[in-house]
């Protein structure tokens, strides 16, 4: 991992943890390397690494369990999909959709994966 300038090291450690959570490199129930052989690994502050730790729980992406670890939250999925979909509703809605055509291909979805189960 390479620091930059721009935000606080413990801001960057979280955003990179929260991509490789995000995009299912680290899945539910995967440990995170720990506060000391991260901050070994990195050449930082243990400190610094449990600060990252800390804004991730608090974010709901980790949850950390005393003399165990910290571990991918399995609430985490919900709220990264939830996220997800409210930002493609915006994306449809930016680029012209109507609320009644994205309604429209919602129930046309919906009634799809009705079909494909019977």
């Amino acid at each position: 991992m390479i620091f930059s300038g721009k935000e606080n090291v413990f801001e960057q450690i979280a955003n990179n943890y929260k991509k490789l959570i995000t995009t299912g490199v680290l899945k539910y129930g995967e440990y995170l390397p720990s506060c000391r052989d991260l901050a070994k690994e990195l050449g930082i502050n243990p400190n610094t690494v449990q600060k990252a730790y800390t804004l991730l729980e608090d974010q709901g992406y980790v949850t950390k369990v005393i003399k165990k670890g910290v571990f991918v939250s399995y609430g985490n999925d919900n709220n990264i999909l939830v996220d997800s979909f409210k930002e493609n509703l915006n994306n449809l809605l930016s680029s012209g959709l109507s609320k009644e055509e994205i309604l429209e291909l919602v129930n046309s979805v919906c009634e799809g994966d009705k079909n494909d189960r019977n």
